[in-house]
């Protein structure tokens, strides 16, 4: 039985220290894997925590910068108000000063033409008194340039069929009163021009119809006709033309020659060149001018 007993007593102790050796083990591991855990909460709190703190950092950097962009908007804003309120100031000032420079030629350029016409009244020699005549229509096509200018609203440009047809109202008017039968007959298309052009144009209109009621129906009533209408986007023609007794193209011009001249420069400083042609009866002259295709 004591040996029994010692046996039995051995397997159990054996047992009680595998058991207990077990247990330390479960326990020592259980330990390790709490602390892992432990390490592991931690490391994925700083990760999470680090993620946050990046997302709250651009958060606020895209904040702040969104206010800086917003404020240089606004800065910018008022700046472009500021100088556009500049601009249209020194624009309107500018037109003002256009308007009145033009205003005071046209008045002066009015002055100077009364003066010829005095001076021509007291003058019996004929061929002066024509010249004086002819020489007050140049000055009063420049001039009504001018007054164009300074009534429209734009300074730029010229209405030149409505400046050409005051122009020919005046010319018509002018010879009628010479005693000169003949009549002017428009067909004008509406169209803007600069005003060097349109006083360049003006002066050649003058001469040439001024010499069709001369020299086309010296003793005769007749028609003068005047058109005017655009080619192209970029050109228009301008031709006057009659019936009466015709002429050479290659005949000399009548008279002292200076209208033809005048016709002819004032023709080359806007870039064109007039072209005569013969008319069954009559003839004509046509001239093709560039004009703007931009008016804003």
């Amino acid at each position: 039985m004591d040996e029994a007993n010692v046996f039995l007593s051995s397997i159990i102790r054996t047992t009680d220290e595998r058991l207990t050796r077990g247990l330390t083990q479960q326990r020592s591991n259980a330990t390790w894997l709490r602390l892992v855990s432990i390490v592991g909460g931690l490391i994925i709190m700083g990760g999470v925590g680090g993620v946050i703190l990046t997302i709250y950092r651009y958060t606020r950097e895209v904040a702040q910068t969104r206010d800086q962009v917003q404020q240089l908007n606004a800065t910018l804003e008022q700046r472009v108000r500021d100088r556009t309120a500049d601009l249209v100031d020194a624009r309107d000032k500018a037109e003002v000063l256009l308007a009145e420079v033009n205003h005071r030629i046209a008045n002066s350029l009015t002055m100077v033409s009364a003066l010829v016409s005095l001076q021509s009244r007291n003058i019996e020699d004929r061929v002066a008194k024509d010249a004086l005549r002819e020489t007050q229509g140049r000055i009063d096509a420049i001039a009504s340039v001018h007054k164009s200018l300074y009534s429209s609203g734009d300074a730029r440009f010229v209405d030149f069929d409505d400046y050409l047809s005051s122009l020919l109202r005046n010319v018509e008017e002018a010879m009628r009163n010479e005693g000169h039968g003949a009549s002017i007959r428009t067909d004008l298309e509406a169209l803007k021009l600069k005003p060097d052009t349109s006083v360049n144009l003006g002066v050649i209109v003058i001469e040439l119809v001024t010499n069709a009621f001369k020299y086309a129906y010296p003793d005769r009533a007749g028609e003068v006709r005047v058109r005017l209408k655009r080619l192209s986007s970029t050109a228009a023609e301008l031709v006057v033309e009659d019936d009466g007794v015709g002429r050479s193209v290659d005949a000399p011009a009548k008279g002292s020659g200076l209208g033809t001249r005048i016709v002819t420069a004032m023709a080359r400083t806007i870039g064109a060149e007039v072209e005569y042609f013969p008319r069954h009866p009559g003839c004509g002259a046509r001239l093709a001018f560039a004009c703007p295709t931009d008016l804003a």
